[in-house]
This record gives structure tokens, C-alpha cells and sequence, in this order.
């Protein structure tokens, strides 16, 4: 379970925005509905955890005390008042009839457990599933059947909706059914909407909450985050500097030598530059598998490709250096010299296209066939000998 600490610090990542948070509870004027928006890894879902555990602190102070029952129960996220609502797999198309939709439901539901006592030990752990690209219409039904009834223990009900944007995936139909929950809300309730793209949101949802925009972490924060998480002081400077203000980032970091991330870069760099069917193959392949089955890792590589890239295009104007540059600077040296006159930010954004791609569910094969011809394109009208 997360410790009243770790709450805490994760609270103090983002201090202007929880002094607004703090200014809300104490007025006693708090709102039906709230979105959080900001760029991945800011503590845009930390920060409502905390709010929804403040928001039920039976001390009434301005930080959750994390000493009263009502703020344990809340580090354990298993709190009476809270409700997460994330992304889950549809079980529509399961073989076996409803027996075997109820075991497959059953199956997530277990999943989504696991996934919350993870969450709890680590409130930037991300709950991302396989196949689960939209906020099922189920899960906002399910949460108007219980939402409406009387509580008989004191506080406010709480419903934090993980990746909200997923609320507008296919027909919207999640959305348009939370919007019945918004227009009509029920008494001594907040719903808080958190998204990385509040611009796919739907504009009626958008137009019943109160928005809060979070910006980028700072560098120094994330550096103090990790010092007060027990991280070791040695691999502090490369995962900050590497992390561009995503604690995600940063995480993803952590179980990732220096050599193991080069590798993964001059992978795919051989694969994207390399003029070879059969590389071409088993990256479109590869990624298409990994973006399906891990989405978030299928993020974070292409990331450290655009890093890369940006990398290499200081170095071309003579601007300083980075350590992931520092370690890549023959290869790098080497690309610039052949590519001399490639537009290196308009490849970033076709490898940018691919990322935003995918949270549109964007067919990921197709996308990454078009990634290819679009940069062969660019290499063969621009290459230069050498």
C-alpha cells in the first residue's frame, strides 16, 4: 500500500495546481465535475487521487492527513467513496455463449484488481490493458446504478475516469451516457475527467467540468522525487534528463541500462533508414505486436527515436549535447554525414503522427507502412554520399 509519504511527495510535484485544489475544499465550493489535463506524466492521476482523498479527510485539514481511517483506506484505493474508472477490454465476440462472456468478464474484473493494488504502491503506475482502446459503455451504466443511491458513511463520492478521452472512441457512446451523470449530478458528488488529449473529448463534456491544466514537471522535481524514493544517486542525472518532464518516462527508465536503451535506438534507426524488405517486415510486425500488447512501451521507443533525432540536429546547428547523445555520437555523426540535407523535424513529425496514431486507434500496420514511404521518400530525394 502507498504510504501517507509517498502521497505526499507526490502531491508537492505539482504545488501551484494543489494550491488551487487545496483553495477549492477548504471554500466548501466544490464542483460536480472536474477535468484534468495536461502532457503524460505530469501527476495529472496522483494529484486526484490526493484531491479525493482531501476531499475526504476526516481531519479537515489542508493535505490529507494520511492518519485517519478515511485517508487509509484511501492509500489501499479501495476507499467506499472511490470509484476509478480506466480502459478496459470489451468481452463482445468471446466463443462460449454468456458463459464464457461472464468468465471473460470476470477474467478483467480480476485484472482491473491486480491493477489497482499495483496502482496503489505506485500512484504514477500507469493501468493500460491490452485491447482496451475505449471506456466501455458498461462501466459508465454500471456506475449511474450505484451512483444515485444514499450513502450512509460520511464524505463525497469520488469517480476518477483514467484517460478520459477514451470516453469519445467509436460512436462516443461512453460519453454521451456520463454526460446524463453531468447534467443531472448526484448530491455530494465529483467526477474528475484526467486526459493527456482533452481536445478528443467530447465538446458537451468539456463545456460541464471545470478545467485544470497541469503543465510539464519540472526536471528538479522529478530529480527529487526520485532521491526521496530511495532511486540510487547514480542513474538520477540520465533517466531526468532523458524523462523531459514524464514521470511515465522516467519509470519506464528505471529497469533500462544505458547500453539497453542505445541498442534499442540503433535498432531502430538500422530499421526505419535500412532500404530491406525483409527489415521492413519485422519492424512493421514487431511494433504493430507491441503497440497491441504494450502501449506504452510502443510510446516510450518511439520517444527515445525522436530524442534521438533531436539529438542530431543540435549537434548539426552546434548546439550542446546530451548524455543520450554523448553515447550515440558515432552513429549519430555518421547518420548526419549521409542524410545531410534530410529535414531531421519532419520526420520527428511523421514519427509523432504515429504516437497520436495510435490513441485514435489508428490501424498500426498501415501507419507504420506509411511511416516508412514517407521517409524513404524524404532520405532518397535528399541523400548525399558519403
Amino acid at each position: 500500500m502507498a504510504d501517507k509519504e509517498l502521497i505526499r511527495t507526490s502531491i508537492s510535484l505539482q504545488p501551484g495546481i494543489w494550491e488551487r485544489l487545496q483553495n477549492i475544499y477548504t471554500s466548501g465550493k466544490v464542483g460536480s465535475a472536474y477535468l484534468f489535463s495536461g502532457p503524460s506524466g505530469c501527476g495529472k492521476e496522483a494529484i486526484a487521487i490526493a484531491f479525493a482523498a482531501g476531499l475526504n479527510c476526516e481531519e479537515m485539514s489542508k493535505i490529507p492527513c494520511g492518519d485517519c481511517g478515511s485517508c487509509k483506506r484511501f492509500r489501499t484505493l479501495q476507499h467506499e467513496h472511490l470509484t476509478i474508472i480506466v480502459p478496459l477490454p470489451s468481452s463482445s465476440g468471446v466463443t462460449g455463449g454468456e458463459k464464457g462472456k461472464k468468465t471473460k468478464e470476470e477474467e478483467i474484473t480480476k485484472l482491473f484488481q491486480e491493477a489497482i493494488q499495483e496502482k496503489a504502491t505506485d500512484l504514477f503506475f500507469k493501468i493500460v490493458f491490452p485491447r482496451a482502446r475505449q471506456i466501455l459503455i458498461r462501466s459508465i451504466r454500471s456506475l449511474r446504478k450505484t451512483l444515485y443511491l444514499k450513502s450512509h458513511i460520511k464524505g463525497r463520492k469520488m469517480v476518477l475516469i483514467f484517460d478520459a478521452h477514451h470516453l469519445s472512441t467509436g460512436q462516443g457512446s461512453s460519453g454521451n451516457s456520463l454526460l446524463k451523470i453531468l447534467e443531472e449530478p448526484p448530491n455530494n458528488t465529483t467526477l474528475v475527467l484526467v486526459t493527456d488529449y482533452k481536445e478528443q473529448l467530447l465538446p458537451t463534456l468539456l463545456s460541464r467540468c471545470q478545467q485544470v491544466d497541469f503543465p510539464p514537471l519540472n526536471p528538479e522535481v522529478i530529480k527529487m522525487y526520485l532521491e526521496r524514493t530511495g532511486i540510487s544517486s547514480e542513474v538520477i542525472p540520465f533517466v531526468t534528463e532523458i524523462s523531459q518532464g514524464d514521470m511515465h518516462r522516467a519509470s519506464s527508465l528505471l529497469d533500462k541500462s544505458m547500453q539497453k536503451i542505445v541498442l534499442l535506438i540503433k535498432d531502430l534507426i538500422e530499421s526505419i533508414f535500412k532500404e530491406d524488405s525483409l527489415s521492413w517486415r519485422q519492424f512493421i510486425n514487431g511494433y504493430s505486436r507491441l503497440a497491441f500488447t504494450d502501449p506504452q512501451e510502443f510510446i516510450f521507443s518511439f520517444y527515445l527515436l525522436q530524442l534521438c533525432l533531436r539529438s542530431a540536429y543540435r549537434k548539426r546547428l552546434g548546439l550542446f549535447t546530451d548524455v543520450l547523445f554523448a553515447e550515440l555520437e558515432n552513429e549519430l555523426a555518421s547518420f548526419n554525414k549521409k542524410c545531410l540535407e534530410i529535414d531531421l523535424l519532419r520526420i520527428n513529425s511523421y514519427l509523432e503522427e504515429i504516437v497520436t496514431g495510435l490513441n485514435r486507434n489508428l490501424n498500426t500496420s498501415i501507419a507504420l507502412t506509411s511511416l516508412l514511404i514517407k521517409v524513404h521518400q524524404e532520405v532518397n530525394e535528399n541523400r548525399t554520399d558519403g
